[in-house]
């Protein structure tokens, strides 16, 4: 009788043993297929979404192996009921039990953010970090467009050593809280990339500048006029600049100097000595255009960048009061302007 026993136990035991290999087997990571590594799949759980439904839409889009011990699994923890509904995006080859965990844990918090047009990507980053949306030891700073260049066709005429400045289209953006900056960056290159309209795309083919060199363009008119109709007038004087090798004299390449590269306190203050500091990005020492954008400029700024208007006028100036652009064709005229509006 005894020997009876001991061997049913024996059954029963090796049953167990059976089937807790598979259910730990059904557990592990489905075989990723040649090109998906490192890729994410959304997966949606809504409100009232049981686990019973949610485990077997991940079998079903081939995230786990088996519905049933997932469904166990979840039992198991006490999970069942804990999952959370969310727009999630899950890695091929990920196992049952992380998976289990990112659907309990919930969709990270997220923060509605408004980058400004003429944000340079210094104060880009300390918004974000201000606003904890950048994780912890990332930086855009220390991104550079070879990292993105086969991807986004516009970046093509940019040095591969440039930073992304000049091209983080200002917006509103909703983003998780802690997010890696390569995510962040790759969110606003889409959205300049939406912004490369047929009509822009034709202006450009019009122009003796590379795309680069219009950005960087833009980026002046951004930081230098804010009305925008005044906007292609003002590209068209610093063309004209351009082309008879005069210096473009654009105080915001001086503030960028100050503000970003040096980041001096009170650096929109800017004294008769600032305009003597030696940078390739200072337009009063040297001819052309600096070496890439000061700011990220909007749509509206690499429009009239593009389309720049013919006229007369050589000099202009920004009234501090009212905004309104004072443009004069002579520098006789400019100073007087200057002694008028800049008091």
């Amino acid at each position: 009788m005894k020997q009876f026993l001991f061997l049913v136990l024996g059954i029963y035991l090796v049953g167990i043993i059976f089937y807790l290999a598979i259910f730990y087997y059904q557990l592990k990571p489905l075989p990723v297929e040649a090109g998906l590594q490192n890729q994410t799949v959304q997966f949606i759980v809504q409100k009232g979404d049981s686990f019973k439904e949610i485990a077997e839409r991940l079998e079903e889009q081939g995230l786990i192996r088996s519905s049933k011990s997932f469904k166990v699994y979840l039992l198991i923890h006490g999970w069942a009921n804990k999952l959370q509904p969310g727009v999630y995006q899950i890695a091929y080859g990920s196992d049952a039990s992380t998976i289990a965990k990112t659907l309990v844990a919930g969709m990270p918090a997220e923060k509605t953010i408004i980058i400004p047009e003429g944000y340079t990507l210094l104060d880009i980053e300390k918004k974000l970090k201000k606003e904890e949306i950048l994780g912890d030891g990332e930086s855009l700073l220390t991104l550079k467009i070879s990292d993105f260049q086969k991807d986004y066709d516009f970046l093509k005429d940019a040095p591969p050593t440039a930073t992304l400045e000049g091209f983080l289209f200002p917006d509103t953006y909703r983003f998780k809280i802690n997010s890696p900056a390569t995510l962040i960056a790759k969110r606003m290159l889409d959205n300049f990339q939406k912004i490369l309209t047929p009509e822009i795309q034709t202006a450009l083919q019009n122009t003796s500048l590379n795309f680069y060199q219009i950005i960087t363009l833009a980026s002046l008119i951004e930081g230098e006029i804010p009305v925008e109709e005044d906007r292609p007038v003002v590209s068209g004087i610093l063309l004209k600049r351009l082309e008879s090798q005069m210096p473009l004299q654009v105080d915001v390449t001086i503030v960028y100097i100050k503000c970003n590269i040096l980041q001096v306190e009170n650096c929109r203050q800017l004294s008769s000595a600032d305009f003597k500091i030696d940078s390739p990005y200072n337009t009063y020492q040297n001819l052309g255009l600096p070496p890439g954008p000061v700011n990220n400029p909007g749509q509206s700024a690499i429009k009239a960048a593009l389309n720049p208007l013919e006229n007369s006028y050589w000099y202009y100036l920004s009234d501090p009061k009212t905004g309104k652009t004072i443009f004069s064709k002579t520098l006789k005229e400019h100073n007087a302007a200057r002694a008028q509006y800049l008091k």
